[in-house]
């Protein structure tokens, strides 16, 4: 595991937060590969939103830092949806009912923020809802009272054109916004897209967060899983595949 510079670390966090800032978008600090005391470092600079990709890693790092708020960032699955639907402060990946019908079973008093994540370039095999059936999932979702539709997320093609999957996304985010959710008097949704190598490309499509790994950690970034601590629960490759959850 390589050593954390928190110095380095926070200088950088603060230049990313203001231009992201700037911009009017929020950033996730996507820590699924970084060590807890890159997290520390954050943490006690001010950062409080976090994205694991791992439930259980998403479960482990909810109890050991719970001031934090913990985003489920990857796919969930049916197994796994108990720890997404106790520890998550916000959940990006929905792409079915049933597996979101599993989660809300695990939300205990309180609305869990959900994100539908939409396959907006169709790719075959990828995670996310085709564009089109993407209108019916918001509405299984709002009939669930535990969970609270926020917005959409997508993930642009590696070594493709960032901008096309960016405004694809929201130009579906404005038909949904100005369709059957006006009729029901919900907000705006928000649009979640951008990471690492094309946040910039997002911001100015319209994205309202964007999730910063390694642009983020640098080398502060480590495959080894942070070890577990006990603490008290929390409250809350190729040109044409897609990137990695918030590389």
């Amino acid at each position: 595991m390589n050593a954390v510079d928190a110095e380095a670390l926070v200088a950088r966090w603060r230049a990313l937060r203001a231009e992201v800032e700037d911009a009017g978008a929020s950033l996730l600090a996507v820590s699924k590969y970084a060590p807890d005391e890159a997290v520390t470092a954050l943490l006690d600079a001010g950062q409080l939103d976090f994205g694991e990709s791992r439930p259980q890693q998403l479960r482990d790092r909810a109890r050991r830092f719970p001031e934090a708020r913990w985003h489920m960032i990857g796919p969930v699955q049916k197994n796994k949806s108990k720890y997404v639907g106790r520890f998550a402060a916000m959940w990006h990946s929905v792409e079915d009912a049933r597996t979101a019908r599993l989660v809300a079973r695990h939300v205990q008093g309180r609305r869990l923020p959900v994100l539908v994540q939409v396959n907006v370039l169709r790719l075959p095999g990828r995670h996310g809802v085709l564009p089109e059936a993407a209108a019916e999932l918001v509405a299984e979702l709002e009939s669930l009272p535990e969970l609270e539709f926020a917005g959409l997320m997508c993930m642009a093609a590696k070594g493709g054109d960032a901008r096309v999957a960016f405004s694809a996304l929201r130009h579906l985010r404005d038909a949904l916004a100005g369709g059957s959710l006006r009729r029901a008097g919900h907000a705006a949704p928000i649009l979640c897209m951008g990471m690492s190598g094309d946040w910039r490309e997002a911001l100015e499509e319209g994205s309202d967060m964007v999730r910063l790994g390694s642009a983020l950690f640098g080398d502060s970034r480590a495959e080894a899983r942070p070890t577990t601590r006990s603490a008290g629960p929390s409250a809350a490759g190729q040109a044409g595949t897609t990137r990695k959850e918030g590389t």
